[in-house]
């Protein structure tokens, strides 16, 4: 009862215009101190800035983070003596795809670093889940805190106006009914458990949840997963929350449905129809084991099992190497990128840049990860969108995923990034990769 009191008194201070204002001068000390990444991430109308302004922005700074990681990863400056490209050959916005990108492959080779290794904060790892072959992601306090200034701009900026349009209440209401009645069931591994991109994103947005006493809980500790207790523990959540948002992999809510299949049991998490009962999924539509999930007939079971409207099933995709991911809460179900990043799509073969709308390599300049260069081409075939303004009144590019790549030209830049990395960069690899799997990567496929 005394959460619920103070969740209440919460709900009724003006705690989003202070997280607004606290932006606005995080941008404005940015200016003053010339920081182009910081204000890119913290701009007042971020989401919204459009045309020569927002590329004028995201050239300096992709420039800014180019020459931090030049001068302060000794990798990273061979491999681009190695392209022949250096700091004095960036001159405007078209000039972004000529700076050297590190195909992803090489966060599983060598210790890529832009800075001391007494300033990691954390490791995230991605991939090899199954293999004990992760890609190992450091993170600085830099990178951490351009991360928490992002996800408050984009609920700020991007979806608390797009929940309020799909749903009746006006902002005010909708702020001060999710802040009095919102509960998270979290289906992924404790931060502390998991390196886990997804496991880490979370632990940046608990503090908060902290701050504002929203309940929430974890489902899968110690990597296990008992479908039984899940569904007792989610239905006496639900008697202490109006609304229990769903987040994690879709391989495990499907476990549970199944094991409601088998008793019968449906829970209504949405009875009314219009509470703003989120599900987000992440982790991409294949389960453990390699198939394909069919994202229609999954959404379907959802909205049937948890009482749910399927305009709140949201898909969120993401690569674990940059500060960027795409969901589509969005009026047209679009995946939006953006503008923290520069997004591009590669030929697989020349990794020469595509034409917007051509299918390539997914290729990302980040400028807000500071402890190594997200300048990265993955291994994720995709189509972009132009940059354009969507109904959901975003300026943003559209992502289609398109699934893996084949890996032609990546191999030849794979060699490279091998023939470049010293045995000091390895030594460090393999010293941060025992540390992030000590904690482990990921939920093991096998059942109980």
């Amino acid at each position: 009862m005394e959460g619920k009191t103070l969740r209440k008194v919460i709900s009724s201070l003006p705690a989003l215009q202070f997280l607004d204002f606290a932006l606005d001068c995080s941008y404005a000390s940015a200016k003053v101190r010339g920081n182009y990444v910081d204000q890119l991430v913290a701009h007042p109308d971020f989401g919204k800035v459009e045309g020569n302004e927002l590329e004028d922005l995201q050239y300096r700074a992709i420039k800014q983070a180019f020459i931090h990681h030049y001068n302060d990863s000794s990798f990273y400056h061979k491999y681009c003596k190695s392209y022949n490209f250096m700091p004095d050959d960036l001159h405007g916005f078209a000039d972004i795809p000529l700076i050297p990108q590190i195909p992803a492959e090489a966060f599983k080779q060598g210790g890529i670093l832009s800075i001391p290794e007494k300033r990691i904060k954390t490791i995230v790892t991605t991939s090899g889940t199954r293999s004990d072959n992760p890609s190992i992601l450091p993170r600085d306090k830099v990178s951490q805190n351009r991360l928490v200034k992002l996800a408050v701009r984009m609920i700020l900026n991007v979806w608390l106006p797009e929940v309020v349009h799909m749903q009746s209440r006006s902002e005010k209401d909708t702020v001060k009914y999710a802040l009095q009645n919102w509960g998270f069931a979290i289906f992924t591994p404790k931060p502390d458990e998991t390196s886990t991109w997804m496991s880490q994103a979370i632990s940046m947005i608990l503090p908060v949840f902290d701050l504002l006493h929203i309940d929430y809980e974890f489902y899968l500790e110690g990597f296990k997963f008992d479908e039984a207790q899940a569904l007792e523990r989610l239905k006496k959540q639900k008697e202490k929350d109006e609304m229990v948002m769903l987040w994690g992999f879709h391989y495990v809510l499907e476990r549970l449905m199944q094991y409601m299949d088998v008793t019968g049991e449906k829970l209504e998490l949405d009875p009314t129809g219009e509470d703003i009962n989120l599900v987000l999924i992440g982790g991409g539509w294949k389960t453990l084991t390699g198939e394909t999930v069919d994202r229609a007939e999954f959404e379907k079971r959802l909205s049937e099992h948890f009482g749910v409207d399927r305009k709140w099933i949201v898909d969120f995709y993401g690569l674990g190497e940059v500060n960027n991911g795409a969901f589509d809460l969005c009026r047209d179900k679009k995946h939006h990128i953006f503008p923290n990043v520069v997004a591009i799509t590669r030929d697989p073969d020349t990794l020469e840049p595509c034409a917007p709308g051509e299918k390539g390599l997914l290729s990302i300049y980040d400028p807000t990860m500071n402890s190594y260069p997200a300048f990265v081409v993955s291994d994720d075939m995709a189509r972009l969108s132009e940059p354009r303004k969507c109904d959901c009144g975003i300026f943003a590019q559209d992502l289609t995923f398109e699934g893996r790549a084949p890996n032609a030209e990546l191999r030849s830049c794979g060699l490279k990034v091998q023939q470049l990395l010293t045995d000091e960069e390895k030594r460090k690899h393999e010293a941060l990769k025992l540390s992030a799997l000590k904690k482990g990567i990921g939920i093991t496929s096998e059942k109980r």
